[in-house]
């Protein structure tokens, strides 16, 4: 069976993840800073706003936005490439560093934004690593917090919030408390995510319906959220709903 293909449009948000081969624990503190440099520098080439990152010592996720169409998978194969070839040279090991290609979910802005940057700095928190966000070295939650724009750029969500630093702070952890009591959904498994409309307007979008041995199905992740997942056939599982007209 072929590759899924890849969704993406210009000024998409999106939630991507990427694994280790054979989900090998690869990361150490010099891998990542590794990683790092290269993604910032990544981001100036491509013109691309990152918005949260997270790197544990197996996979890690991106949050960014791009402003065009092309721009995606030119980043990525950027990021991923140039990241292998100098992880493989510095330890002297050869072959797959990453377990297949990147996943990615377009996110809508204006109704997952805030959930998902939290879900972001929230994976060494599920993971048992850290008791809390501020607690990881390796993720974006210490920029954010300390507006610290050297990686990351501020999303106007964040800083529309509230009137200043601390209070825009403050919100942030509460809501990321809020989240921490959430069941989590993973992402790696969504094409889409956003309120029914947005949902419904890419699956038309992107002709899903008509991906040869695929089945669109749709998550309800509450408060008015779904996420649309494809799938290569066998049946539904209880959690998942078939997509219907948004008015219905």
């Amino acid at each position: 069976m072929g590759r899924s293909p890849r969704f993406t449009y210009a000024d998409a948000l999106h939630h991507v993840t990427m694994r280790c081969n054979n989900k090998e624990f690869l990361f150490d503190d010099g891998s990542r800073r590794l990683f790092l440099d290269l993604l910032a520098r990544s981001c100036l080439r491509h013109d691309v706003a990152l918005y949260g990152y997270c790197i544990l010592t197996n996979h890690l996720h991106l949050l960014f936005k791009v402003f065009g169409d092309d721009v995606l998978s030119k980043f990525m194969h950027h990021v991923s490439n140039r990241f292998a070839r100098k992880f493989n040279a510095s330890q002297g090991r050869n072959g797959h560093l990453w377990e297949g290609r990147f996943r990615s979910t377009i996110v809508q802005e204006k109704t997952c934004f805030w959930r998902c940057m939290a879900y972001v700095d929230l994976n060494p928190v599920r993971a048992g690593i850290v008791r809390t966000a501020q607690d990881y070295a390796w993720s974006g939650h210490r920029h954010i917090t300390a507006e610290d724009q050297s990686i990351i750029r501020m999303h106007p969500y964040y800083l529309a919030c509230a009137a200043d630093p601390a209070a825009r702070r403050k919100l942030y952890l509460d809501f990321l408390k809020q989240e921490a009591a959430r069941e989590a959904y993973s992402l790696a498994n969504a094409l889409f995510m956003g309120d029914r409309p947005f949902v419904r307007r890419l699956e038309e979008r992107f002709a899903l319906r008509a991906i040869k041995g695929h089945r669109t199905t749709l998550v309800d992740l509450g408060e008015g959220i779904w996420a649309v997942e494809l799938r290569r056939g066998g049946r539904l599982g209880s959690s998942v709903r078939p997509l219907s007209p948004p008015n219905q």
